[in-house]
């Protein structure tokens, strides 16, 4: 196995055990606030009450919190703070910049509205590989509210109890920003039709699965959380359909020299098809767990495993999505279906995934539930304070 590998692997495994969020925060030398985010935090001992956290070497908050001297302070953080966590993790200055905080009696921030804080001094940082282990002497500390707290978990965010997770990318914080609007709308149709629903974000030439609620029954994959996957026919039509021409010429584009005539002609039509309807669907499992399966292995970067490979599945699979025509009367394998949500400019922020049941449906369910996605997305593009193009989507079926 090569580094990268077992590195990948090393998280994949150790992300299956949940860690609390915490931010760590210090009183600079300008007297600024400053922090880092960590998921790293454990109690070490009673007597003398003694904790640790374990930030990285290269890490320059963690050089700023050692150069402001020898007191920090330990904010756990609550679930519905993700927005702090984030702000602190991605911002490399005014980390605290409109979040509310106070400074203790020991002049470190405490920042409002966690569960608790633990505020220290630092009696030990000792060598740890790429880390180090930081022990602080407890000098203070208090519940602050009853809140869950926010947990990282197989490399997402969720609650304690984890109805939904967001990834944790520091390319993505506009993204999780309208996910956290959304994912109230998510988790009800989630709930509502006992599967799993996705929201998906085009970061530059890739789509990442930003967050999830529910779980799927048909899922390869512990989670899919943080999945990043080009962005081609037939993946990302959503984006196509509601996309300019020139959007939807780089998404056909990408097909690349291999793909075969039919296959380029069969998606040349589906971004006014998916418009049409008003959703993107995809059929057949067998295909479908062939390719999330492969696109897991290269995302955590199993040796033999390439992104070429990854784009050979995907052509393969173009002939399940958005059919020309879906029988009336025969049973089916539903995949996946896909519907925009908008953002203020009346383009595609955000798709919605609702994933399919095992087995087959008939058309007649599989219509019932892309009507409950299109309530669903709509809803999302209010919440996000988005409004839907002129040339409003029909909500017929297929």
């Amino acid at each position: 196995m090569t580094a990268d590998t077992v590195a990948a692997k090393f998280r994949q495994v150790l992300g299956q055990y949940p860690t609390g969020v915490v931010v760590v925060t210090a009183q600079g030398t300008d007297g600024t606030p400053i922090g880092m985010t960590v998921g790293t935090f454990s109690s070490v001992s009673l007597d003398p009450p003694l904790v640790a956290f374990m930030p990285q070497k290269s890490s320059s908050s963690w050089a700023s919190i050692r150069a402001a001297g020898d007191h920090f302070c330990a904010n756990i953080i609550g679930e519905e703070q993700e927005d702090v966590c984030r702000q602190v993790a991605t911002r490399k200055v005014d980390k605290l910049d409109g979040i509310r905080w106070r400074l203790s009696d020991h002049n470190t921030p405490i920042i409002e509205d966690t569960v608790a804080y633990i505020d220290c001094v630092i009696v030990a940082v000792h060598d740890a590989g790429d880390h180090e282990i930081v022990i602080g002497r407890v000098l203070d500390l208090d519940v602050v509210s009853q809140t869950n707290p926010l947990l990282f978990f197989r490399g997402g965010y969720g609650s304690f109890i984890p109805r939904s997770l967001a990834a944790g990318g520091a390319d993505l914080y506009e993204q999780l920003r309208l996910v956290d609007l959304a994912r109230p709308h998510m988790e009800w149709l989630a709930g509502t039709c006992d599967t799993e629903v996705t929201a998906i974000s085009l970061v530059r030439d890739e789509l990442v699965l930003t967050a999830a609620a529910g779980r799927a029954q048909t899922a390869q994959a512990p989670t899919r959380v943080g999945q990043r996957v080009p962005f081609m026919p037939p993946l990302g039509g959503v984006f196509a359909a509601w996309g300019d021409d020139s959007l939807r010429e780089t998404w056909l584009g990408r097909l690349g020299p291999d793909a075969t005539p039919e296959q380029i002609d069969a998606q040349r039509g589906a971004p006014d098809r998916i418009r049409a309807c008003g959703y993107s669907i995809a059929l057949g499992h067998t295909r479908g767990e062939r390719l999330e399966s492969l696109s897991t292995r290269v995302n955590l970067k199993e040796p033999g495993v390439s992104a070429e490979a990854l784009k050979t599945v995907i052509r393969e699979v173009t002939g399940g999505y958005n059919a020309e025509d879906v029988s009336d009367t025969e049973q089916h394998e539903l995949r996946s279906l896909s519907a925009p949500v908008f953002g203020p400019d009346g383009r595609v922020v955000l798709t919605l995934t609702l994933w399919g049941p095992p087995g087959t449906i008939p058309k007649t369910r599989i219509d019932e539930l892309a009507q409950l996605l299109i309530g669903t997305a709509a809803a999302a593009t209010t919440a996000v304070g988005g409004a839907v193009p002129r040339a409003r989507f029909a909500a017929a079926a297929l």
